[in-house]
């Protein structure tokens, strides 16, 4: 075996290890090649160097684009409606920054870091609570609350998730994370930068014509009136008002609870004067079916009448030729255009619930909700929830005995945006889980989700129910697809009125096909779809359709109003979801069976 000889290279090597420590201190250190971060940061700082350089440059219009950006940062309502061009008007919260920066700049006072840091921080916290407000107002018709909406935020990050593709969606929130970061850098460099110009007293007279002539335009365009809570005479409103309501809110909390919890109190104690056997149903079983975002808006807006009236027309007709009798009336949902959540606590408990500190303090005081009446009239109480996606230990509310939600269905298909699966998927799976009873009679609600926002993806209806066994025919089935564009849905009135009539062709087939005895059944819709598709009605009202083969069991509703047919009536005052609870209660129970049973 023979040696090889030490290599050229181990040699350098020796030789650079005998290099002197004085030697070593000389050389200069090896440059390493720079990281993606590394060329990020120069090329921020050279834009930064740029952009000072401008500003040095062109004091004055780089104070005008300033101006304008913090007007802007200030007004803007998106997603809410906004008149044209209208946040350049001149906030009266900037005309007060203006002036206190041109009194430290006539006084020489430098503000200090810390302060333009805060200043910044308040201006993006103001244009997150703008934002926050926009969505609120636009989808919900109401006012977003930090103690008690802040929680729900990343429930709107689900819900744009259903919205977009995956791609477009990763893409969003980076688009957010980046215009969040520039909002906040250039808060604070447009504050230096006015800081800086307001020190020249020739400048301040600038600044101050800027603003005359802003306010004349403004003063002389006029608005329309549809805007007025924007505006204070011809400035823009100030946001101090809407924070100030906002810390009288959370200092006057424990009052705000203290009211709310008397308000259920009183209704609990009217549901304990009434009688609740429910004695009249006869042990009838009862099937409540509520469908997501369906509101009277489907029968009084021509949009939504017209390409739903044949469905409308047929499911009429084919459950009376089955022998069903059938009568609808309306109801006041507590909530437009989303949060479910409120209209089904409400519908169980017989509380209005219209935000989510009420329905927070309803969770935890539990009271005795429709559910638990049924089981105590020797009901079997069942919850079918396929929205439900994950651990919900509020849920605990609603006392059934049985819950299914999504990890209970064994369904092998494709979810459809928002909804997990399609609804027919879901009476067809219960109908066979849960067939009906010999012993205790079923009480069954159902909550639809095939009909909920955004509408961009629907199922067919599969007309063979024996072949849709565990879903996966919906792999292969012609799925429809509406290019929905959030978060405005001008363009979403056909996918959601499309949604309406697969469900109530869903549910023809179901009640017609699957319910052979006098059971009672109820649908309803839970609230107004969101204004745009619902052609901004005001009203907040819900259709309730009854039916069944048994006429007795309808005359109560038809005592309240209800009447004879599929369309509900639309005109007057309508009572709210609250009350269904303690109606049903006093038109189907009786005191003298309940007094000799206690």
């Amino acid at each position: 075996m023979t040696t090889q000889e030490p290599s050229g290279t181990e040699e350098s090597s020796q030789e650079i290890s005998e290099e002197s420590p004085a030697e070593s201190a000389r050389r200069p250190p090896a440059r390493s090649a720079p990281t993606a971060f590394t060329r990020v940061k120069k090329r921020a700082r050279r834009i930064q160097r740029a952009i000072s350089r401008w500003a040095r440059d062109y004091p004055t219009p780089f104070f005008i684009v300033t101006l304008l950006g913090l007007d802007a940062l200030l007004n803007v309502r998106y997603p809410s409606d906004e008149a044209p061009l209208w946040f350049f008007v001149p906030s009266l919260d900037v005309i007060v920054l203006l002036a206190a920066l041109a009194i430290a700049g006539y006084l020489r006072w430098k503000v200090p870091v810390a302060v333009r840091v805060a200043l910044a921080a308040a201006l993006v916290f103001v244009r997150l609570l703008r934002l926050a407000d926009g969505v609120q107002e636009h989808y919900f018709s109401e006012q977003f609350n930090l103690y008690s909406d802040l929680a729900l935020v990343p429930e709107l990050f689900r819900f744009v998730h259903s919205a977009l593709p995956f791609g477009l969606f990763v893409l969003a929130m980076l688009g957010a994370a980046l215009a969040l970061a520039g909002v906040s850098l250039g808060s604070y460099y447009g504050l230096l930068h006015l800081e800086r110009y307001l020190r020249k007293r020739r400048q301040v007279y600038i600044a101050t014509g800027s603003l005359a002539a802003l306010y004349v335009v403004s003063a002389s365009t006029g608005h329309d009136h549809l805007y007025d809570e924007y505006f204070d005479g011809a400035l823009a409103a100030s946001v101090v008002p809407r924070l100030e309501h906002e810390a009288k809110f959370l200092y006057n909390i424990y009052s705000e609870k203290g009211e709310h919890s008397k308000v259920m109190a009183q209704a609990e104690r009217r549901l304990r004067q009434l009688p609740t056997n429910l004695i009249k149903l006869g042990k009838k079983n009862v099937y409540l079916i509520l469908v997501e975002s369906y509101g009277t808006s489907v029968f009084s807006w021509d949009k939504l009448s017209q390409p739903s009236k044949p469905v409308f027309d047929r499911f009429q007709a084919d459950v009376e030729r089955a022998g069903f009798s059938i009568v609808s009336g309306t109801l006041d949902s507590p909530t437009y255009g989303g949060r479910s959540w409120l209209a089904h606590s409400t519908l169980a408990t017989g509380i209005r619930i219209t935000n989510q500190l009420e329905y927070e303090l309803v969770c935890s005081r539990r009271p005795k909700v429709l559910a638990r009446f049924f089981r105590d009239a020797g009901y079997q109480t069942v919850l079918v929830q396929p929205g439900t996606t994950r651990a919900w230990p509020k849920g605990e509310l609603y006392d059934f005995e049985k819950k299914y939600y999504l990890w209970n269905f064994d369904y092998a298909g494709p979810s459809y945006a928002w909804a997990t699966m399609p609804d027919q998927y879901v009476l067809d799976f219960i109908r066979r889980r849960e067939p009906v009873s010999q012993t205790r009679p079923l009480f069954i609600q159902y909550v639809l989700v095939s009909s909920h926002a955004p509408w961009s993806d629907l199922p067919p209806v599969i007309d063979n129910w024996d072949a849709i066994t565990n879903g996966a025919i919906y792999k292969r089935a012609n799925n429809r697809h509406f290019p929905i564009q959030w978060p405005h849905f001008e363009n979403a009135q056909d996918a959601y009125i499309q949604s309406i009539i697969y469900d109530f062709e869903v549910l023809r087939q179901y009640i017609t096909r699957w319910i052979k005895d006098d059971s009672l059944v109820i649908l309803l819709g839970d609230h107004q779809p969101v204004s745009d598709v619902a052609g901004n009605s005001d009203s907040w009202g819900v259709p309730v359709h009854v039916l069944s083969r048994d006429k007795e069991l309808l005359k109560p509703f038809e005592a309240r109003g209800y009447v004879p047919g599929v369309r509900p009536p639309l005109e007057g005052a309508h009572a709210g979801l609250e009350t269904f609870l303690g109606d049903f209660l006093t038109d189907f129970s009786t005191w003298d069976v309940q007094e000799s049973l206690n």
